[in-house]
C-alpha cells in the first residue's frame, strides 16, 4: 500500500498575505484529482490533514471530503483558540480568521474525522522549556479528549518540524502518531510513528498534486524551501501577533 498524506491549513476566497490559504475551487479540484488517482490505483491510500483548525474547513471541506474516496481525514486544532480568532498569528490585517468552535469539532468527530492536537498555543516547541512542552502536549490532548470523548493519538507539532527532544516528549505524553513536514535524524520507538506530510499551498495546481502523490523530488525540494522560511514566520509571530 502506497500511503500519501497531504496537509492543508486554510481555505477561502478572500486575499491573504502568504500562501497557506487555498481557494475552495482549487481545493475541490485537488480532491477530484485524488479521487481519480485512487480509482486508478487501488493500492493508493491518501489521507488529508488540516493544521490550525480554521472554521473555513467546516464550510468548504467537511461535506466535500465526506463524499470523497479519501478515508482518513484529520483536523489538528489549537486548543486555546477553539471558537476564537487567530490572535496567535501574524495577521497583517488580512489574515484574521476564526477557528472551529466546540460544536463544529464534535460534528467532525461524529462524522468519522480524527481530531488530533496542534498543541495549545501554537508555540514553536523547541524554543520553550520541557515543562512548557509537556503542558502544551498534555493539556491540548486532555481538552480534545474531553470534547470528543475519544482518545487523541495524533499530534502535528506547530511549524511542522521535529527533533529528538520534541519526539521524546510526544512519546511520553502518550501520542501514537506525529505528523510533520520534515524531521531531524530521530532515534525512533516502536510505540510512536512519524508520518511525513506534503503541504499544499495556494500556488499548487493540478500538476503539483499529481507530483506530490508520486513523491516527486521537485515537490519535496519546494516544500523544504518553504518550510525553511518558518524561522521568519516564528519571528513575526513573536513580535507582531496581537
Amino acid at each position: 500500500m502506497k500511503k500519501i498524506c497531504l496537509n492543508y491549513h486554510n481555505l477561502g476566497y478572500n486575499p491573504q498575505f502568504g500562501i497557506n490559504k487555498v481557494h475552495p475551487i482549487n481545493f475541490k479540484n485537488h480532491i477530484d484529482i485524488i479521487n481519480n488517482e485512487i480509482d486508478k490505483d487501488p493500492n493508493l491510500d491518501v489521507s488529508i490533514t488540516f493544521d490550525d483548525g480554521y472554521e473555513n474547513i467546516y464550510r468548504f471541506a467537511f461535506d466535500y471530503l465526506n463524499e470523497s474516496r479519501i478515508k482518513k481525514k484529520i483536523i489538528f486544532p489549537i486548543t486555546d483558540y477553539i471558537g476564537r480568532y487567530n490572535d496567535w498569528d501574524s495577521t497583517f490585517f488580512l489574515n484574521t480568521y476564526k477557528h472551529l468552535n466546540q460544536e463544529q469539532i464534535k460534528l467532525f468527530s461524529d462524522g468519522g474525522w480524527e481530531i488530533g492536537s496542534h498543541c495549545a498555543t501554537h508555540r514553536f516547541l523547541d524554543s520553550i522549556s520541557s515543562d512548557e512542552i509537556r503542558d502544551e502536549l498534555i493539556n491540548s490532548k486532555d481538552v480534545i479528549e474531553q470534547l470528543t470523548g475519544k482518545e487523541v493519538v495524533s499530534i502535528a507539532p506547530p511549524f511542522g518540524v521535529l527533533n529528538q527532544r520534541v519526539y521524546d516528549h510526544c512519546l511520553n505524553a502518550g501520542y501514537k502518531n506525529i505528523y510533520v513536514q520534515k524531521h531531524d535524524n530521530i532515534k525512533e520507538s516502536l510505540e510512536i510513528t512519524i508520518v511525513r506530510r506534503n503541504n499544499i499551498y495556494s500556488i499548487d495546481r493540478s500538476d503539483s498534486i499529481i507530483r506530490k502523490i508520486n513523491s516527486d523530488r521537485r515537490e519535496k525540494m519546494k516544500e523544504d524551501c518553504i518550510t525553511s522560511l518558518n524561522t521568519v514566520t516564528r519571528f513575526l509571530n513573536r513580535f507582531t501577533s496581537k
